[in-house]
């Protein structure tokens, strides 16, 4: 049966990133021997195009989850629903073996969410998304645009009051080996 859980401890990372106009996050959470990337690209074209949706990347099963996010933001309601086989991945995550102990979904989800950093630093992020992206790039295609087009060949003009897209400066820091504030002043000089 698909479950409903909230994120709420999302709430002060998602504000901080939406008023600082970073437009994503990602950061990693451990829990036991489970790693789970949570991932959530909210500019205004990832709206327009599907909607916000959180991202988890499981890297011991290695399988990527994508969620579609409910709920207001401002309000700390980060509803996911997750199915049944999306639960038996998270539980895979954290390679239990069989004894004594008592285990219930329920609770490694309340543990995820008390374990969400309040404070993401920005090169923390982005060495995150730089660090998980050979695996997950290809499933992920849809928040860049021109996904396979990733080298750099020059600076392109823009008419008067437009800004560059928030997916194709993305390629910046993924596709990029300099340090994230060097891109991030260059993405500000543009």
């Amino acid at each position: 049966m698909t479950q409903l859980f909230n994120f709420s401890k999302l709430k002060n990372i998602y504000s901080t990133a939406w008023i600082d106009k970073q437009h994503s996050l990602a950061f990693e959470v451990a829990i036991g021997t489970g790693r789970y990337v949570f991932m959530i690209f909210f500019s205004p074209e990832d709206k327009a195009s599907s909607g916000e949706e959180l991202y988890i990347h499981l890297r011991n099963v290695n399988s990527l989850m994508r969620m579609k996010l409910y709920g207001s933001r401002k309000n700390g309601v980060f509803n996911v629903y997750i199915r049944p086989d999306q639960a038996q991945l998270m539980i895979d995550e954290l390679q239990l073996c069989s004894g004594g102990g008592h285990f219930t979904f329920e609770s490694l989800l309340d543990e995820l969410n008390d374990a969400i950093p309040q404070h993401i630093d920005f090169n923390d992020k982005i060495n995150t998304i730089r660090d998980v992206w050979p695996v997950v790039g290809d499933q992920l295609s849809n928040v860049l645009d021109d996904a396979d087009k990733t080298i750099l060949i020059g600076i392109k003009k823009l008419p008067q009051g437009y800004h560059p897209r928030e997916k194709t400066l993305r390629k910046l820091f993924m596709f990029t080996n300099s340090r994230a504030t060097d891109v991030s002043a260059f993405i500000a000089s543009l």
